[in-house]
């Protein structure tokens, strides 16, 4: 056996949502309909598709180290300054540049639980110390937070909205929290699904980037934007640290026809417009479906919903895949009696809906 990091001995593998043709190969199914990963029903902008077909003509090339066009256009869309903009392939690299660059075996992050769970993977990846606290009545518990930090702490994460609950931290709970955090510490604010965010206090916060200097916003154009198969992420932040993130970057992480399409996607209005019409609406479709069989969910900011199931959650899970609808137990999540749907389009709503009462009545769960 050749030696390895003992690190590696604590880390577990990421757990994804399951793939349609990975059901397909399994039942033997031609229709399927996948509600399991937050992807956009819509699909990707064509404007961004028609920029990933071009672009294969120079399938060549190395690709822009520093991504000019992306930083150019999210630094005009957001009014940021291309210096405060860090590019990854995926927010996921995005979330490992971090640890890279500012954790160590001396140092810890925080989080609250459940959460996404890659912000424990790169944090152990560093050798550095991981604490998680319990979710209050499903958000972050920041008052917890706050007094759990120590010496050693150099990293908080935050999600929110936060992945699975679908719940968030308001303007003011966030500025009072930030209030107690001391400077030298790194708030890193997971905001993957904030275009989907419709509460009057949710935090853009990106109006308040030089306010904060020790806050690192994360993106991704994975959801709104329909791009999760090409991994572009990125995060705003202080001239100072978007610098020490560009020094552990690797030069050619995102490829070109990925750039290509996330700077057409980003131009693409009526794209977005029309993603997040489906959304508003497909959240009324599947509420009142699912108060009308009785399951209780948890309110959301982004285009998921967690749905109590109770002890046959699993069973479920499994019996919906086996009828080719695909959902995500949240079991991985610590809350295996939860799962999480996507709001799709319409129509894959009505199906999940329509399982879940056929199942219901043949006392699958």
């Amino acid at each position: 056996m050749i030696p390895y990091r003992s690190v590696l001995d604590a880390l577990h593998d990421y757990v994804p949502g399951k793939s349609i043709e990975e059901i397909r190969e399994k039942h033997g199914l031609t229709q399927i309909i996948k509600l399991a990963s937050n992807e956009n029903p819509l699909g990707a902008s064509p404007k961004a598709k028609e920029a990933f077909i071009a672009a294969a003509q120079e399938l060549h090339l190395y690709p822009r180290g520093e991504c000019p066009h992306v930083r150019r256009a999210l630094a005009k869309k957001y009014g940021v300054a291309e210096n405060q903009i860090i590019l990854g392939n995926g927010s996921d690299e995005v979330l490992a540049l971090i640890a890279n660059a500012f954790l160590d075996s001396t140092s810890e992050a925080l989080t609250c639980t459940p959460t996404f769970s890659v912000y424990e993977g790169v944090t152990r990846l560093m050798d550095a110390g991981f604490r998680s606290l319990p979710l209050r009545d499903w958000t972050f518990d920041l008052n917890a937070l706050a007094q759990a930090i120590t010496a050693k702490t150099r990293v908080i994460f935050l999600c929110n909205p936060n992945n699975p609950t679908g719940t968030y931290i308001g303007r003011e709970a966030f500025t009072r929290f930030m209030s107690q955090v001391p400077a030298r510490v790194l708030v890193v604010v997971d905001q993957a699904y904030s275009e989907f965010a419709t509460a009057s206090d949710f935090p853009d916060l990106i109006d308040e980037l030089n306010k904060y200097p020790n806050m690192l916003i994360s993106r991704t154009f994975s959801k709104i934007y329909g791009l999760a198969g090409l991994r572009v992420g990125y995060g705003f932040g202080s001239v100072e640290v978007i610098a020490k993130l560009w020094k552990v970057k690797p030069p050619f992480d995102v490829n070109l026809p990925a750039q290509a399409a996330a700077t057409a996607a980003l131009g693409d209005q009526e794209h977005f417009a029309k993603t997040l019409e489906v959304t508003h609406n497909g959240f009324a479709q599947l509420t009142q479906g699912l108060a009308a069989l009785g399951l209780h969910y948890l309110d959301t900011q982004a285009n998921f919903i967690a749905v109590k199931i109770g002890s046959q959650c699993p069973k479920l899970v499994t019996w919906l895949e086996s009828q080719g609808m695909i959902v995500r137990g949240l079991g991985s999540f610590g809350i295996p009696e939860w799962m999480r749907v996507t709001i799709g389009k319409a129509e894959e709503n009505a199906r999940y809906l329509e399982l879940l009462a056929q199942a219901k009545s043949q006392g699958v769960f």
